[in-house]
Formats: structure tokens, sequence, C-alpha cells
């Protein structure tokens, strides 16, 4: 049995046999690992080590280099028995028989070739060899972008091969492995027409012709040419109607009397088909093209339980009552609405109803100019996904408060649990934290409560509530891995460890899992905003603009952390009135707010609004801290790194200099 298990795929881990992490801090001494990883058992000599992780470096400092990291390696390997690590005089190697690799696994089930063996080596390429470790070294660069070529390339043949086992018997799988094919080589148009076809042979005319778009779009970009005649030819039978139908939502049978189905322990909801107010059949794509990514996007937070399009179709066309329909799919809300188009115009209109009480929770209506239906289209789902979910959230939270103690499942414990973190104070983030762990005991599947447990962590770091920050950052890591590891599909756990990550100033770590968050739900504001934080810390202000940009497009109602952490970015770029603008929108300030406009008044000479603002952070700052700096600008100097974690330290002294400008002295 192996004594070390080694993941390679998507970033570094070492585990020992009896779960243990195997803590190697530094990222040549994990790239080592590595290296010697993927050759089990071969020697590998001192020299060609030496060259290819420490080529920049003198020869004498690079052979103690060397001798460092296999020191930290055999420290840590310890515990699971020196045969593992065998050095010798001029050579290193790793014994094969006391190791697992996941590449080596995902290599051989390949060759495996089977259709559950292809499905397991899609499920061990979670991403790039090594992604998130950076070694600034030609040598192993070079090493490094050769062998991720080479595994992308096995992990398209594997994808391709599961593809077509997939298409003519599961669509839905099918369309998730053509997906995730086309992130690895957006080139590959025979598998954007495979998609095409997927989505049409659903009834999913809108989705397909979108595919299509895609297509065009991105081999236009990338190699300047049109599709091939077969697409053309596929997408115009897509939209005469050739190929495609919707007979088999038609054809769905009636329900039989209606069921209690009972609710998810998690909030449930249902998207009825947009109705076609234009009065031309024509337009019935648009109204479903809303319908259908309204569905795709509400399923990307995973703290919503989303009705599948086909059960949501079956009520095309027809009135059913509310109580009734929601009775019979067991869900807690419905979200529906209308289209009409009329010339160049469009009005779009969208209502969440508690299905319980036939309530309206919320309403919107849209009018967009139709320059792109496609970007309409888009723009209104954005909006209305961020703001269904948000709501849906906000109810869950006051039921659960509501809920008396001794009726709360681990759900409802987590909402309360939730709803009282985001009070942001010591005293509530403590209660938070204890609740958060009796949801995991109760509930150890949810990942978004390790998230937030997580969050509790490096919340208090933030704050300066505890004495031993290190303690808490380390807590904070250790959970945000555990909320990954639960489900590595959820975007608000890659955000959370992003974040964590970022406190911990290992960029590299945070950059890839932000960006990952991102890519699982482009919908989700918090996981934008700290997106945009991190890109203001390390100094990518028209970027981080961009992203707050797109993040207040979302969730224009935010009046709290989008205009925070924007005000941030150009605070930190120097663009102090459009700063002191984004704070003055705030509804409910941290105190760290009041120190930045604080700072901002002071740049642009309005001392006399800088000094009450600085006195406000002040006391406002003594009520939350534990270890409060007082009124001396040299305390606070040792305390600046907690409240941003700038890349440039010159960032950190710009802030304390606006402090000292606005009255802080000493």
């Amino acid at each position: 049995m192996a004594t070390l298990h080694i993941s390679l795929l998507g970033g570094f881990e070492a585990r020992l046999r009896s779960g243990e992490v195997l803590a190697l801090k530094g990222r040549k001494t994990q790239a080592l690992v590595a290296y010697l990883a993927l050759a089990p058992g071969e020697q590998r000599t001192r020299d060609e080590l030496v060259a290819l992780l420490w080529g920049d470096r003198g020869e004498q400092q690079a052979r103690s280099s060397l001798r460092q990291s296999l020191s930290e390696l055999r420290k840590a390997l310890r515990d699971a028995g020196d045969s593992l690590l065998v050095a010798e005089r001029d050579a290193v190697s790793l014994d094969a028989d006391a190791i697992d690799v996941d590449v080596t696994e995902f290599e051989r089930l390949i060759d495996d070739g089977t259709p559950a063996a292809l499905e397991r080596a899609a499920e061990l390429y979670r991403g790039d060899l090594l992604d998130g470790i950076g070694v600034h070294n030609p040598a192993f660069e070079d090493w490094l972008r050769d062998a991720r070529r080479r595994l992308s390339e096995r992990a398209c043949e594997a994808l391709s091969k599961l593809l077509d086992h997939q298409a003519a018997e599961d669509s839905e799988r099918a369309i998730a492995t053509a997906r995730r094919l086309l992130a690895l080589d957006p080139l590959q148009e025979a598998v954007h027409r495979t998609l095409m076809r997927l989505h049409a042979g659903r009834g999913e005319r809108t989705l397909a012709l979108k595919q299509y778009q895609v297509c065009r779009d991105v081999l236009d970009a990338e190699l300047g040419i049109a599709p091939e005649a077969e697409t053309e030819v596929l997408a115009e039978e897509i939209r005469t109607g050739a190929v495609g139908t919707d007979r088999a939502v038609e054809a769905a049978p009636e329900p039989l009397m209606p069921s209690a189905e009972p609710l998810p322990d998690k909030p449930s909801v249902v998207v009825l088909p947009f109705t076609n107010m234009s009065g031309d059949p024509e337009q019935e794509y648009f109204s479903d093209g809303i319908t259908e990514d309204i569905i795709t996007e509400l399923s990307r937070f995973h703290g919503l339980s989303v009705i599948a399009r086909n059960s949501a179709f079956h009520y095309k066309g027809k009135s059913p009552k509310i109580q009734d329909m929601a009775r019979e799919l067991g869900v807690g809300y419905v979200v529906e609405g209308s289209v009409r188009k009329a010339g160049n115009r469009v009005r779009i209109t969208a209502q969440l109803v508690d299905a319980a009480t036939g309530n309206h929770i919320w309403a919107e209506r849209y009018d967009r100019d139709l320059e792109d239906i496609f970007a309409v289209q888009d723009e209104v789902t954005r909006i209305v996904v961020s703001t269904v979910a948000g709501r849906i959230d906000s109810v869950g939270y006051q039921r659960a408060t509501r809920m008396s103690p001794d009726s709360l499942k681990a759900y409802d414990l987590f909402l309360r649990a939730k709803s009282i973190f985001l009070r942001f104070t010591r005293a509530d983030n403590a209660e938070a934290r204890d609740l958060l762990k009796r949801v995991i005991a109760l509930d150890p599947a949810n990942a978004q409560a390790h998230a937030v447990l997580c969050e509790t962590y490096f919340m208090d770091w933030v704050g300066n509530w505890v004495e031993d920050g290190d303690y808490a950052l380390n807590e904070a890591i250790r959970w945000g891995k555990k909320a990954v590891a639960v489900d590595d599909a959820d975007s608000r756990s890659h955000w959370t460890l992003g974040e964590a990550y970022l406190l911990t100033r290992e960029f590299d770590k945070a950059r890839f899992h932000l960006e990952k968050a991102i890519d699982l739900n482009p919908n989700d504001v918090e996981g934008l905003t700290i997106y945009g934080f991190f890109l203001t810390c390390v100094r990518e202000f028209p970027e981080a603009i961009a992203v707050f940009e797109r993040a207040r497009q979302v969730d224009p109602q935010d009046l709290n952390y989008v205009p925070w952490l924007e005000g941030f970015a150009y605070f930190t770029a120097r663009q102090y009135d459009e700063a002191i603008a984004c704070f003055e929108k705030i509804e409910d300030p941290h105190y760290e707010v009041y120190s930045l406009l604080s700072a901002s008044y002071a740049y642009v000479g309005r001392l006399d609004d800088a000094k009450p603002m600085l006195e406000e952070f002040l006391r406002r700052a003594e009520h939350e801290m534990v270890d409060f700096p007082g009124r001396s600008l040299a305390a606070w100097k040792r305390n600046w790194h907690s409240l941003a974690c700038y890349e440039d330290e010159a960032d950190g002294e710009h802030w304390l200099h606006g402090l000292r400008k606005a009255g802080l002295e000493g």
C-alpha cells in the first residue's frame, strides 16, 4: 500500500496514508517532489535537479539550495519512513512502491479506454499540471510547459472518447463533457457542432444558436477564419427547425394528482417558461432563451436546488396555480416573467414568488434597445439571477432567525449562522463559528458551511479580533481547503480559499482560486468583489475597476460591499475623488471605511472633513479590536498589513501617510 499520495493536476498536494497533508512550504521543494514523482524510482542526478530549479544561481549556492529542499522534504517525510526519499551522493529518487501519483493513474485510465475509466480520468484532471505553482527558472518553465501541453492533449483525448460514448445515451452529461472539452481547446469546431446538436435535440434552440455564435467568434478571433460549411449548414437547419424539436417537452405525460413532494433541505426554485407577449411566434426562441439562461445560471449557485429545464418547460403555455405546481415539483420559490418585443425595443418582466403563500417577494421590469439581442439576453439574465439568488438568501435568513432552536435542521442552522456572520462584529463572528461547526457535524457534505467557517477565521485576523492572528490564518486556510475538497465546483468555496491565500500573501494561489470561482459562477457578486480586491492588491487597477463595474451591473442594489472595495481600488490607484464618491454611498460602514475616507479627504485637502472621519475610525476600531493601537501612527504601522494585503508595501505606506495628513501622529 502506498505511503504517500501525490496530486499534481490542478495544483500540488501530498498526503500521508493517515490523511495528513504533507507540509512543504517551499515552492521549489514542491516542484522537486513533482519532478521526481512523475518518474518514480528513476534516479535524477543532482546536476540535473540544480539546473532545473536553481540554474539562475551560482553552483555552490544552487547545490546548497538543493540540500535545503531535500532536508525540508526528509523532515516532512519522517513520519512516513525515510525509505520514501532515496538520496544518494550523486542522485535522488522517490520509492516507486511507496507513492501513488494522480498523473500516473490519469494516464492509466485513459489507456484503459472504458467509459467508466474515462469518466474517472476526467475527474482526476482538475486543471493544469502544478497549476498555481510558479518557479521562475527557464529550464523548469520549459519542462513544465511541455508537460502541461502533453497532459492537456491526453485530457482532450479522454474527453473526446467520453463524449462519443455519452452523446447517444445521456445528453446532459454529454453537454457537460463537451463544454469541458472546449474549455481545454476552444478551436475544436467538431465539438462545437456536437454541442449545437445536443442542445437542438433537447429543444434548446437558443442555446444551440448561441453555441454557433461562440464557435464563429472564437474562430475569427484566434485564427481569422469562418466556420466550416458543415457548421453553417447545421446552424441554418437549427434556425429553421429542421434540427431539434420541442416535441419531447410537449409529449411529456400529464402529472398524476398533485403529490406533496418534500422540499429539499436547501432553497428550491423553478423557473417557469417566460411568456412571449409579442404576438409573433417567431420570437418564441427569445423568451425561451431567457428562461433557459436563467435556469443555467441559477444552477451555478450551489446553495440553491434548481428544477431542470425539461420539468420546468412541461408548464409552458399553461397557467398552473402556483401552490399546486410547487407541490408537484417540491419547490419553495417560483420565478416567472414575460417578454414583449416591439420593433427594436423589448420589455422583460420578472418576479419571484413564495410558493407556499403565493406572495410576490420581488418584481422588476427591464426596457432595452435590441441592438444586440444576445447581449440584452445576457445582461437581463445576469441581473435577474443575482437578484433572485440574493432575495432567496435574504428570505431564508429571516425565516431561520424566526424559527425556534429545536426546529432548526442543518441548512436552517447554516442560514442562521451566515446571517449572524454578515453582521461583521467580533461577538457575532464567534457565535456564527460555533453554529457552523454544529452544521458541519450534522452535514459534513455542506461545502458552503466549510467556506463560511473559513471566513470567520480570516475575519478574526482582518478585524484584529484575536491575539493569535497566525492561528486564525492557518485555520482559515485549513477550512478553505476542506470546502474545496467537499465541492470543487462550488464558487464560494474557491473564492473563500482564494481570499485566505491573499491574506497570507500567496498571490499565485489566490489568483488561481479566485479566477476559478469566477469561471464557475460569473454572477456571484461576492466572488467578483473579492477578485477585484485581489487585483487592487497586486496593482492591476484598470482590471479591478472593470470587475467592480461588472459587480455593480450584476447587483445594482448593493450599497455596502461593492462600493467599499471599489473605493479601496480607487484610493490605492490615487484617484481620491472617485474613492470618496464610493465611500459616501455606503449605508453601514466598517471602521476600515472611515480610515480610507479620512485619508482620501486629507489627500484632496478637505481636512475639515478628514478629522471627524479619523475620530470615528479610531472610536469604532477601539470598540472592535482586541489590541487597539491607539492614536500612534507607529503602532498602526504594525497593523496595516491586516487591513490590506498589498503586494507592494509602498501602497500601505500611502494609506498611513493619508492618516498622518488627517491628524494621526507619532
